[in-house]
């Protein structure tokens, strides 16, 4: 009887754990919800296939900025760096050789000066003699010549002087346009001479992408095509517009030139900078859905797939994105059903009530 009494407690305490069990599994498991989604079905897309390579910012506009003179420079107080206006003085020229050349030019303007007075006086003088028959005509055709040559020599030292003057201007060097000052080859003191280099001067509001493209490539390139431009650092490309193609290829590299100009809503970058430059070479045909379908549950990414208005969680491989869509390579077939709204607190085996109805479903249910 005790045996008994024993054996009959036993079964009765493990009936009541595995109900208590029942009941604790019960509690953990969510309620199945009833969810009002918006679903798409799965097709086909277009991705363009691209041939990258690597560009950089140039600035359309760039002047080597040198003197005209010889000469020691002065006032060179402009930086690395530093903005300048059109006609913004840049640095100066020691002018103390102009100058002396200019009192050179205007002695030798004056002394023709005087010579020619002197020789209209000779010819006034000769022509009445030579009318009064008092001279003969060789001497007068002598003073009539030296005459000549006075006003000849007058207008050479006039030239003279005004082209010492027109190299006074050169002593001050200004910049040709707005820019910004981006090297200095030279400092106060140094001299100057026509042809060496002081400063370089860059255009940063007018800035295009140069790059290299292979002889392949640049056959199928045309003036106004546009590329995907990514600059280094940004996180969004930008559409270029092709407007240089160099026929003449690099002998070394046996690549082309080819240069893009950039939006003019551009945001700020400096030349130099890298890039890298997409041309467009066809589309490869792929699977793209909207990117409000991913969802992320314990770390994995994937997609709700409607089975019979049950939501079915499909893990994902995913790729390329494009505008509002992105690519899945693998967890999606053709012609499968997926929740595309109000999908964020969806879970496995949530009852779905579809608001909307894609095209190619409802010519099924018919």
């Amino acid at each position: 009887m005790k045996v008994l009494a024993k054996a009959i407690v036993l079964g009765v305490m493990s009936v009541s754990m595995v109900a208590c069990q029942s009941e604790n599994s019960a509690e953990k498991t969510p309620p199945v919800q009833n969810v009002k989604v918006d679903v798409e079905t799965v097709s086909l897309g277009a991705i363009p296939l691209k041939v990258v390579v690597p560009g950089a910012i140039v600035p359309d506009q760039k002047a080597m900025i040198s003197s005209r003179l010889m000469g020691y420079i002065k006032d060179l107080n402009v930086k690395v760096g530093q903005s300048v206006k059109q006609g913004q003085e840049l640095f100066s020229i020691d002018s103390s050789d102009v100058k002396s050349g200019i009192l050179k030019a205007k002695s030798g303007y004056q002394q023709a000066e005087a010579a020619l007075l002197d020789a209209k006086l000779d010819y006034d003088r000769f022509k009445k003699l030579y009318e009064e028959e008092s001279a003969s005509k060789q001497q007068f055709d002598k003073i009539s010549l030296q005459y000549k040559v006075a006003q000849e020599n007058l207008v050479a030292a006039k030239t003279n002087l005004d082209q010492a003057k027109s190299q006074l201007q050169y002593s001050n060097v200004k910049a040709p346009f707005n820019g910004v000052v981006v090297q200095k080859m030279a400092v106060a003191g140094d001299l100057a001479a026509p042809g060496n280099p002081v400063l370089a001067l860059e255009n940063r509001d007018s800035l295009s992408v140069q790059t290299q493209v292979s002889q392949d490539l640049y056959s199928v390139l045309r003036i106004g095509d546009t590329a995907e431009v990514l600059i280094d650092g940004q996180d969004k490309p930008m559409i270029g517009t092709i407007y240089t193609l160099v026929s003449a290829a690099d002998p070394k590299t046996r690549t082309h030139t080819v240069k893009l100009s950039l939006p003019t809503s551009s945001i700020d970058v400096n030349s130099g900078t890298f890039t890298h430059v997409g041309f467009k070479r066809g589309d490869r045909q792929t699977i793209m859905v909207p990117k409000s379908a991913v969802v992320v549950r314990s770390g994995i990414q994937g997609v709700f797939v409607d089975e019979n208005n049950q939501a079915n969680f499909r893990m994902v491989r995913l790729g390329e994105s494009i505008g509002d869509n992105i690519e899945v390579k693998a967890g999606l077939n053709l012609g499968d059903v997926i929740v595309v709204k109000n999908n964020q607190s969806l879970l496995n085996g949530d009852h779905l009530v579809v608001e909307n109805k894609p095209a190619d479903v409802k010519a099924a249910d018919k």
